[in-house]
């Protein structure tokens, strides 16, 4: 066989194999296309129902894989989610019209996150602290990578008061506030006790921990006697006779 025959037959057989490849790159392509689409389209709805920056990590049908298989020109007419854990992993619908104008649906699972912002402690904060904007700041973190009860509101923290020790760089969760401030056994007080036309001011020592507002015990020391009023601020108890 001549070198000449020889070139043209491995011509032939390239060409032929070229011509039984190329229906499958081109339906790869394809199906990568639909794929991309589907992916864009599920990432503007979490932007709808996700605050912050999204980004998708992972994309997985759950159903309709078959679909998928033949995906050839096919239209997204509506898509729509279906589940959703609440942290970063959620279902999607999605209904698309086949290039016979018939309509399928498959069902995709998206793996994602999302960025947030939350607030941590500015410095190294005591029990008992009233809040204020100066001792916390914010970051943006990964939802996936929040504790539970992470703060994503400035209100919610702005005046309350911390019911435990946090360091600084802390992420502030709910569990570490509370509205109502806690006064300690043994904290020196103003007592003003009230009568009919006559007000009496001593001082005294709480017994117990009380919160602000509460009933509150307080050893006079005027007296050495124990009387009970309201605790009106975390220095003043008002008796009334």
């Amino acid at each position: 066989m001549t070198t000449i025959l020889r070139n043209k037959i491995l011509l032939l057989i390239a060409c032929c194999l070229l011509l039984v490849l190329m229906p499958g790159v081109s339906e790869s392509a394809e199906k990568r296309s639909a794929m991309n689409d589907i992916r864009q389209a599920v990432l503007e709805e979490l932007k709808k129902s996700v605050s912050g920056y999204v980004e998708i990590h992972r994309l997985r049908v759950v159903r309709g894989g078959d679909i998928v298989d033949r995906l050839d020109n096919h239209t997204i007419t509506n898509l729509a989610m279906i589940s959703n854990n609440g942290r970063d992993r959620a279902k999607f619908a999605v209904h698309l019209i086949n290039r016979k104008g018939l309509p399928e649906r498959i069902t995709v699972e998206a793996s994602y996150d999302a960025f947030v912002d939350v607030f941590i402690a500015a410095r190294r904060l005591s029990r008992d602290t009233i809040l204020t904007d100066d001792d916390f700041s914010t970051v943006r973190q990964k939802l996936s990578r929040l504790p539970s009860g992470a703060v994503f509101c400035r209100s919610d923290i702005s005046g309350k008061i911390l019911t435990t020790n946090i360091g600084q760089g802390v992420i502030i969760r709910d569990n570490h506030l509370t509205s109502y401030l806690r006064v300690r056994r043994g904290q020196k007080v103003r007592v003003i006790v009230e009568g009919d036309n006559v007000t009496i001011t001593t001082h005294g020592v709480l017994r117990s921990n009380t919160i602000v507002g509460e009933g509150a015990t307080v050893l006079c020391n005027f007296t050495e006697r124990e009387v009970k009023g309201i605790l009106v601020s975390p220095d003043t108890v008002r008796v009334r006779l």
